[in-house]
This record gives structure tokens, sequence and C-alpha cells, in this order.
């Protein structure tokens, strides 16, 4: 008898609240709700500078103990609230995320940036714009979530079960950029930083200018593989020169842990490497196959992704090399 009069009395509180205290309750009770769904990782923040954090994914693999979360989360205090800059793998954790660092920080989240397109860090997008934080991106990574990503769902639904990814909707960013530039909105000097294709066409860094960190997302690493299935390994490695040469002080990669120039110089080295050996063994007629049984970094097998993806990288760097060569195959 008292559950059905359970409803009536909530809709009666909420319909004399006002519009503010009605969207700040509805977020609270789905941050609680939460807990009724699959567990969330437990988040911690890492300092690397003034104003400027880390949330690190607490492995490379994906699995249900860590609810997908696998990359790296930056976070930049401004004035007015938080930028933050990835959004999560799912509502929930969106959700789970955004409680966490306003709860811990004290700020609420201002604005919220894609650094690439992948499921791992762009499907708690929705969550953010349904709050009204601004979400930006490169126009390319945009037209790789509408296209998509709704894939990247369903990995990660199949990978993580119905109730992890519960809700959770591809949600294209809302502001686009077509270049470098700073980011809108904010007091704090961030750039946002496009170096053309490199590990996707709308793969992007960002340079906190008041601490001097770079947040390089994909293009850096530490003793994680570059992998090359929708990249550019020239664009990517010349990406990584240009990098280096801004000094920056900090440098954060989407996978692994934060440090300085070798975040950098290291993944550099491998696809210098790679394009050597690729590009010697084409001069001299090599075929594919012989490519792909002859090119070996032996500085980077005990990386996470070698034994997963290195002959992978090399197919892709020879065609791209024929490419170069004889031009793109028709209807490619």
């Amino acid at each position: 008898m008292q559950t059905p009069a359970a409803k009536p009395v909530l809709h009666g509180i909420l319909s004399r609240l006002p519009l503010a205290v009605i969207v700040i309750f509805t977020f609270l009770m789905a941050a609680a709700g939460v807990a009724g769904g699959a567990e969330q990782p437990a988040l911690t923040l890492q300092k690397v500078a003034d104003g400027v954090h880390v949330l690190r994914a607490p492995s490379f693999e994906v699995t249900p103990a860590n609810a997908g979360f696998v990359s790296n989360i930056g976070v930049i205090e401004d004035e007015r609230g938080l930028v933050v800059l990835g959004t999560g793998t799912s509502r929930l954790f969106a959700l789970h995320l955004l409680a966490f660092l306003e709860r811990t920080l004290g700020k609420p989240v201002i604005a919220a940036i894609n650094l690439y397109g992948g499921g791992d860090h762009v499907l708690g997008n929705g969550v953010f714009v349904a709050r009204g934080v601004p979400v930006t991106a490169h126009a390319e990574t945009e037209r790789f979530v509408k296209a998509s990503c709704h894939t990247c769902v369903e990995r990660l639904t199949a990978a993580l079960g119905q109730n992890a990814m519960a809700g959770t909707e591809p949600t294209p960013p809302g502001h686009v950029i077509t270049g470098s530039g700073p980011l809108a909105g904010v007091a704090r000097p961030i750039r946002l930083l496009h170096f053309g294709h490199t590990f996707q066409p709308g793969a992007i860094a960002v340079l906190d200018e008041t601490t001097g960190t770079l947040f390089a997302g994909e293009l850096g690493s530490a003793h994680y593989l570059p992998d090359l299935y929708n990249a550019s390994e020239t664009g990517w490695r010349d990406a990584l020169t240009q990098m280096e040469a801004l000094g920056a002080r900090h440098v954060v990669p989407s996978h692994g842990a934060p440090g300085g120039r070798e975040v950098l110089d290291a993944p550099r080295r491998y696809l210098d490497a790679l394009i050597g050996q690729v590009d010697e063994l084409f001069g001299r007629g090599a075929s594919l196959q012989e490519s792909l049984d002859q090119v070996g970094v032996s500085e980077f097998v005990d990386w996470y992704g070698y034994a997963i993806w290195h002959r992978r990288n090399v197919h892709f760097a020879y065609l791209h090399r024929e490419q170069r060569e004889f031009g793109p195959v028709a209807g490619h």
C-alpha cells in the first residue's frame, strides 16, 4: 500500500522545486544509481603540476573489473571549474567520473575534450552534454563518433556486459575545431594542437601553457606500442618531433605513466625504425610477406601490443609505402 503512494508524493515534491534544483537533484539521483548498476572502478587523482591532474587507468586490458577504464583521463583546473580530457567508456562510468571529480576537487566540471575517437575515451559524452557541459573535439573525431562508435558500444557491451553499458549511446562532441587553437570558454590558457593525420585524422594533443603540461593522448605512450590501424605512421612520427620541440615539462599519454620527453621520444623511435626498415625492404623489392617476416624492433618487444599488432603495423606501413610509390589503389 505504501509503494504506490510514494510516486505521487515524489512527483509533488519535484513539481514545487525550482528548475535548477530539479536538475541537480536528478543528477545526484542518477549518480547514486551507479551503485545499483555495474560496479565502477576506484578512481585516484595523481597531481602532475599545479592545477593539473591525471586519473591513471588501472590496466591496458578491458575487463569487467575496470569497466573499460583503460585510458588515462586528464583534469585541468580553470578558475571557473574543471576541464576534463576524456569522458570515459560508458554512461555509468561518466556519472561515476563526474561525481568523483566534483566531490574531490570541490569544483564543477565546465568543459570536456575528446583527444581522439575511441570507445574508451568518448562514450561518456552523452552524460556531459546532457548536463550542458560543452565537449570539444576535432571535426574528424566528430565524424568518427557519428559513423563508427555504434560499433564501439557493441564491442564494449560484448566485453563488459549489458549492465555496464546500460543507457550508453554514442554522442558526438558539440563543439568542433578544424585546426590548432585555444580552448574556448575558459580563462586558463589551454591550447588544442592538431598535427594532421597521426593516430587518427582527428587526434589532438592539449597543452596547458601555465604549467607546460602536454596531454599527448594516443600520440605519446609509455610501454604501450603505437597502433597503426587508422593511422599515418609518417604523420604520427613527424608530429612527435614537433611535440618534442615544444619543450613540455610534463607529458601525459593516454596509456602508461606520465613522464617527460621520453613519453614522446620512445614511440617516435619505434615509428622511425618501422618506417626505415619497411622503406629499405620495399626499395630492395621485398614482398609484403617478406617484410612481415623480417621487420622487427627489438627494443619494444616487451611493450604492450607488440605481440598483438606489430605485424599488423608492418602490414599497414608496407601498404602506405606502396601507395606513396604508385598512388592509391583505384576505389580506395
